[in-house]
């Protein structure tokens, strides 16, 4: 346990260190320097920023008054922690580190497509499995942070990484279980963190099993999406158990794959202040 608490420490550390990725940041310069306030578009960007949405979402989940239940989206955490805060976050987070970009990491432009494309593949599933579909984007879209934080910071060696010399499979079991204890430790509501655990496993979960099982099945398609190995035996096809499980067929998935995209692109219209993303 103290190994892994030293771990979790030191991602911590990091994870306050880390700057979005370029293109995202810039929109954010640009809202806070236009003075924008609508609050719509202001969500609509933080949906796009894992970084934030975690910070807001830590903020609103540690607040003495938090509901007991806590707040598994960035909607919810958003509400709580008042329009003016929110605000307030946003501008020190887009300007916090411009003055010493040389000594901060960013979070990979590649980190954030994955994490951006899973998050649009949990929303839509979710929908049709009458799930709370800003929950499962927010999910979706903080599920790796471990591995993002440890991706940014490139240790010069195995041996200064989270996960040591672990081959693929268990880094990406290593990488689940230090996101849940990340967002266990800032107070994330167990039906977030859950899923986020047994992203791998999602027929292990016995309190979120479902949600567990859209964000496995997210996580395929996003490996489909973005031709990398999000999943052990991708090219093997999604888990036939979890599909039949949520009485999914094959086909449905890769129909997805094509919604998703459309998605994906409305997301790039955001960026270029063309479109609302919802």
């Amino acid at each position: 346990m103290e190994r892994i608490n030293t771990t979790v420490d030191q991602l911590q550390k990091r994870f306050e260190t880390l700057t979005p990725a370029p293109r995202i940041s810039s929109s954010f310069k640009t809202l806070v320097t236009e003075g924008n306030i609508n609050p719509d578009e202001i969500i609509a960007l933080i949906r796009l920023e894992p970084l934030l949405a975690t910070r807001i979402m830590r903020e609103a989940n540690q607040l003495e008054n938090a509901r007991n239940r806590g707040y598994p989206s960035i909607e919810q955490a958003a509400t709580a922690v008042g329009f003016e805060r929110m605000y307030d976050l946003l501008g020190i987070y887009a300007y916090q580190y411009s003055d010493e970009l040389e000594n901060t990491a960013n979070y990979s432009p590649e980190a954030w497509k994955r994490a951006v494309t899973c998050a649009v593949c949990m929303e839509s599933l979710a929908a049709k499995h009458k799930l709370d579909p800003h929950e499962a984007y927010s999910i979706g879209l903080l599920h790796s942070l471990a591995s993002a934080i440890s991706e940014a910071h490139k240790p010069e060696s195995s041996e200064g990484a989270p996960y040591g010399r672990l081959n693929s499979r268990l880094k990406s079991f290593g990488s689940s279980g230090l996101s849940y204890t990340l967002f266990r430790s800032w107070g994330f509501p167990d039906t977030f963190t859950d899923p986020v655990r047994f992203q791998y496993s999602p027929l292990d979960c016995i309190t979120t099993g479902k949600m567990a099982c859209l964000l496995n099945l997210s996580k395929w398609i996003t490996g489909v999406i973005r031709e990398s190995d999000e999943l052990p035996d991708q090219e093997m096809g999604p888990d036939l158990l979890v599909l039949n499980l949520l009485g999914e067929g094959e086909q449905t998935l890769w129909n997805l794959v094509t919604d998703v995209s459309d998605c994906l692109q409305r997301a790039d219209a955001i960026l270029k202040g063309k479109d609302s993303f919802v």
